[in-house]
C-alpha cells in the first residue's frame, strides 16, 4: 500500500433541488475539470451524482489548490449563495485494485477514499476539512507554494485551525484541521467556514458498545435520527417515551438563558409528571446559571381557578401540589393564571388578524430565540405502563416559533391574567397580576 490524497466534495441540497442547481453543478464540474486539464494522467475522477472524488496518483498540492479555486469561483461567505460546498482532503495508506479498473467508479481500497468522504459528512456548509496527515504533508512540503492569482502563501499556520479529534462512522477517530480565511483584503480573498463543525456523530460513536453490535447500533441510530428530522422539519407531531423526553429537555435547556411555559395540568399531576422528566430539575439548573439580575420566568397555568384550588385542599394530591407552589416561589418563577375560555378568544382574534397564525396546542415551553415545543397531552398517559409524549419542536426561525411567541406575549399582557399566590397555612389565593416579576432567592 502506498500513501495517497484524496479530495471528497459534496453539493448541499442537490439531491433534493436538481432544477435549481444544475447550472451551479454543471459550472462547479466544468471548474474542476479546467483546473486539473494538464493532470489528467495524475489523478482519475468519480463523480456521485450531489459531488465528486478525486483520487490523486502522484503527491502534490493540487488538492488544496482546487479547493481554493473552487472557493473563489463559488464564494460560500455570500449571503445570496444559495449553493452550498462541503469538501474534505484525507491522505493516507490505499491500493488500487486491478480487478476493478473496468467498474465505473475509483478502484481503490484504503482508509484515504474513505477518510475523504467522513470528512466531508462532518463538514458543514463551506467547510474545507483535512486530517492530519494531509495537513502535515502540505505543511511540511509546500511551505512557500503561493497562490498563482493572489500572491498568498496557501499553507501559511493562519489558515488553518487544528480542531483536534472527532469520531466519524463506525467509532473512527480523525484528528481534523479546518481551511479557512476570514480576512479579504488586495491579495485575500476570503474561503473556508471559520466555524466548528457540529459533532454530528461524536456522542454516537462515543458510546461504550460491544464491538460486534457497533454497526447495527450506527446504522440504526443514524436511521432514526433521519426519520426524527424529516417529521420536526415537516412540523409533524413526534411521540417520544419519559426518558427519551428528558434527554431532550436536557438538550434543550443546556444552551439556554430565558424560558416561559404555559400548563394544562393541575399541580399535583405537573408534579408527578416532572418527577419522570426531571423537567423542574433542568429548569432550575438554568436559573442556577443565570447571573442577570433582571432575570424573568413564567408559567402560565390555563385552568379554572377552582380547579387549582381543589388540588390543593384534596388530600390526596395536597403534598404534590404543595411542592409545586413551593418551588416556583424558591426558584423565582412566577407563577400565572387565566381562564381556559378567555384563552381561547385570545387565540381566535388572533386567527382572525393574522392569516398565518396557526398553533399546534396552546401548551407550550418557549426557549427564548432558540427553540418551542408543543405538547399533546402534556403528561398525561393512556396507559401508566407506557408512558407516550407526543410533541411538536421547532426552532426559532420557524413560523410555529413565531406564532407561539405571539401567543405568549399576548398572554401575558392579557388583563385577565392572575398571579397565584401561595402560603402554607393559608393555601391558594389569585390576585389581579401587576407584571411585577418573582425573584430567585439565589438572585436577591
Amino acid at each position: 500500500m502506498e500513501y495517497y490524497n484524496f479530495f471528497c466534495i459534496d453539493i448541499v441540497g442537490s439531491s433534493s433541488d436538481v432544477d435549481t442547481h444544475l447550472n451551479n453543478i454543471e459550472k462547479l464540474i466544468k471548474v474542476i475539470k479546467d483546473f486539473l486539464d494538464n493532470s489528467e494522467n495524475k489523478l482519475q475522477i468519480s463523480f456521485t451524482g450531489d459531488g465528486a472524488i478525486i483520487w490523486f496518483k502522484e503527491d502534490s498540492l493540487l488538492p488544496l489548490q482546487l479547493a481554493l479555486k473552487i472557493h473563489e469561483k463559488f464564494p460560500q461567505n455570500l449571503e445570496e449563495q444559495n449553493f452550498g460546498l462541503k469538501i474534505g482532503i484525507a491522505r493516507n495508506k490505499a491500493i488500487e485494485i486491478e480487478s476493478a479498473k473496468s467498474i465505473l467508479g475509483i478502484p481503490v481500497c484504503g482508509m484515504s477514499p474513505i477518510f475523504a468522504r467522513r470528512l466531508c459528512d462532518l463538514c458543514d456548509d463551506g467547510h474545507i476539512l483535512l486530517d492530519k496527515n494531509a495537513h502535515e504533508f502540505f505543511t511540511k512540503n509546500y511551505k512557500k507554494e503561493t497562490d498563482k492569482s493572489s500572491g498568498f502563501i496557501i499553507t501559511s499556520n493562519r489558515f488553518f485551525q487544528d480542531l483536534g479529534e472527532f469520531y466519524v462512522k463506525h467509532k473512527k477517530p480523525v484528528h481534523v484541521y479546518n481551511y479557512c480565511n476570514t480576512k479579504k483584503d488586495e491579495k485575500l480573498f476570503i474561503f473556508g467556514n471559520i466555524a466548528i463543525p457540529k459533532d454530528k456523530r461524536g456522542l454516537i460513536d462515543r458510546v461504550d458498545i460491544n464491538s460486534k453490535l457497533v454497526i447495527p447500533f450506527d446504522i440504526f441510530l443514524e436511521s432514526e435520527a433521519l426519520s426524527l428530522k424529516k417529521k420536526i422539519d415537516l412540523g409533524k407531531e413526534i411521540v417520544l417515551l419519559d426518558e427519551s423526553t428528558t434527554n431532550l429537555y436536557h438538550a434543550l435547556f443546556e444552551g439556554a438563558t430565558h424560558y416561559d411555559s404555559t400548563n394544562l395540568l393541575l399541580p399535583s399531576k405537573f408534579q408527578e409528571y416532572q418527577s419522570n422528566t426531571s423537567y423542574l430539575n433542568l429548569h432550575a439548573n438554568l436559573i442556577r446559571r443565570t447571573k442577570n439580575k433582571d432575570f424573568n420566568s413564567v408559567r402560565i397555568m390555563i385552568l379554572a381557578k377552582s380547579l387549582i384550588e381543589k388540588d390543593w385542599q384534596n388530600s390526596k394530591t395536597r403534598e404534590l401540589s404543595t411542592d409545586f407552589f413551593k418551588w416556583h416561589k424558591e426558584w423565582g418563577v412566577t407563577l400565572l393564571q387565566i381562564d381556559p375560555s378567555i384563552t381561547l378568544d385570545i387565540i381566535r382574534n388572533l386567527e382572525d388578524s393574522i392569516p398565518s397564525f396557526h398553533i399546534k396546542s396552546i401548551e407550550m415551553g418557549l426557549w427564548k430565540d432558540k427553540y418551542v415545543i408543543q405538547s399533546k397531552n402534556f403528561g398525561i398517559n393512556e396507559n401508566i405502563d407506557i408512558k407516550r409524549n407526543r410533541i411538536w419542536l421547532s426552532d426559532s426561525n420557524t413560523v410555529h416559533y413565531k406564532n407561539c411567541e405571539i401567543i405568549m406575549k399576548e398572554l401575558l399582557s392579557s388583563s385577565e391574567l392572575w398571579e397565584i399566590q401561595y402560603e402554607d397555612k393559608e393555601g391558594v389565593d389569585f390576585a389581579k397580576w401587576n407584571h411585577n416579576y418573582w425573584k430567585p432567592k439565589l438572585l436577591k
